[in-house]
């Protein structure tokens, strides 16, 4: 079962962890741990007689402490009664060392023909072990770094949720990767601070390593430390500018230009147009998707300075890429109209709806686009935002980005509806509950 003395202390590790999840989730004695070590009809141990334990709670004490006991046999009868398949699968081990410098590499190169013959690579590892003990963490962590990086996807809630608490499994480089995938997941996705913190001071630990300062600056800019974050981002630009990853310095050069927004905004653009650079000569799926969401996060920085010729600029590269709607195109619609650019307006008229997992949500700012664009009447819109759109934003999901947008919108139209107290009205959050974590 056990390859050394390490997958044995940490599958006494991964025991507590889920014999507590089932103790606390069921409230099942079994899994308490004066239940846990007795012997049962379902799960017998050698000669001792069924409700006597196998060994003292000490002893398991110790075990899920990480400490190595030395009866092998103690640990697959505490793996059986969790419900896990073991079994032993010689050579894998030494593999998933090797595969996690290979990945790391290909990673750090953003080598995606390389990240799809590991991934095949592993498939064949890991053909028969996927489902056992150990093994499947293990699998499951390769699998969300090589779908991150092959086809841009995150996990579910409840495996990141689980990795989380697991990744302690793997090799030191795929611990870093995994926690890379995993920082983008709850910081950019899920919006959850308090995880993204608690990721942050993990990758902080890494040492040496560049592949995670990416997400070590944004969290740094989170905090308004502006300075060590560009510290962080210039030490990462000059790494993989020795290596020419194309993908890394792209993400780089826009973090910068983040940065520097703040201030020297004549260097932030020329760090945009950089990492657009960078990311356009980047193939594969990820990179396609940075590109495009950058197309619009550099427009919108422009959009909010007020500067909309420089911002169209690059709405126009979204639009042109961009064929499904999202709340982005209501920003893009109103630099459109306030240009008359007739050529870009035409293009927004193409854009479709598509369900997806927010659809209830994402259809109600999509009925104010098309409104928009069909030149309903200014009380029309306006009664479309103080009911429809109020509705969502103090029930289901809330941007203070576009409450302010519909709060100009309201300001417009009230010049021609001369209701003004509806822009006030709008702005009225502070006592409803809202759903923070949603994505749209």
């Amino acid at each position: 079962m056990f390859a050394n003395d390490k997958m044995r202390e940490n599958s006494g590790r991964l025991i507590k962890i889920y014999r507590e999840r089932r103790h606390q989730r069921s409230k099942d004695k079994q899994f308490s741990c004066n239940e846990f070590i007795l012997a049962t009809k379902e799960h017998p141990f050698y000669e001792i007689i069924e409700g006597a334990p196998v060994c003292s709670r000490a002893t398991l004490n110790r075990l899920e402490r990480g400490q190595s006991i030395k009866d092998d046999d103690l640990y697959i009868f505490f793996i059986q009664k969790l419900g896990f398949r073991v079994d032993d699968f010689p050579g894998i081990m030494s593999n998933v060392e090797r595969i996690s410098e290979e990945l790391y590499t290909a990673v750090e190169m953003y080598d995606v023909d390389r990240i799809k013959r590991i991934d095949q690579e592993v498939e064949n590892l890991f053909y028969k072990a996927k489902d056992y003990f150990y093994y499947c963490e293990i699998y499951e962590s390769i699998k969300i770094i090589v779908k991150y990086y092959l086809t841009a996807e995150y996990p579910s809630n409840e495996l990141a949720n689980r990795l989380l608490i697991t990744f302690f499994v793997l090799p030191k480089n795929m611990q870093e990767l995994l926690l890379n995938v995993l920082f983008d997941y709850y910081y950019f996705k899920c919006i959850n601070v308090s995880v993204s913190e608690t990721i942050y001071n993990t990758l902080s630990q890494f040492g040496q390593s560049k592949i995670s300062c990416l997400y070590i600056a944004f969290w740094l800019m989170y905090k308004e430390k502006w300075i060590t974050a560009l510290t962080v981002i210039e030490n990462g630009i000059d790494y993989f500018q020795k290596l020419n990853s194309n993908y890394q310095l792209g993400t780089l050069y826009f973090s910068k230009a983040l940065a520097l927004h703040t201030g020297n905004k004549e260097n932030a653009k020329y760090f945009f147009d950089k990492s657009i650079s960078c990311l356009e000569k980047s193939s594969g799926t990820l990179a396609e998707k940075k590109l495009i969401k950058n197309y619009f996060n550099i427009g919108f920085h422009y959009y909010f300075d007020k500067d909309y010729k420089q911002a169209m600029i690059y709405f126009r590269k979204y639009i042109n890429r961009a064929r499904n709607f999202s709340v982005h195109d209501l920003y893009i619609l109103r630099c459109v109209i306030k240009l008359k650019d007739n050529r870009a307006l035409d293009q927004l008229k193409l854009i479709n709806f598509q369900a997806n997992e927010n659809e209830e949500i994402n259809k109600v700012f999509y009925n104010y686009f098309k409104m928009k664009l069909e030149n309903n009447s200014e009380k029309v819109l306006e009664n479309y935002i103080t009911h429809d759109i109020h509705k969502v934003m103090t029930t289901k999901y809330r941007s203070d980005n576009l409450i302010k947008y519909f709060e100009e919108e309201l300001n417009d139209l009230s010049k021609v509806t001369k209701c003004y107290k509806a822009a006030i009205k709008f702005n009225n959050f502070t006592s409803h509950k809202i759903d923070w974590n949603v994505e749209i």
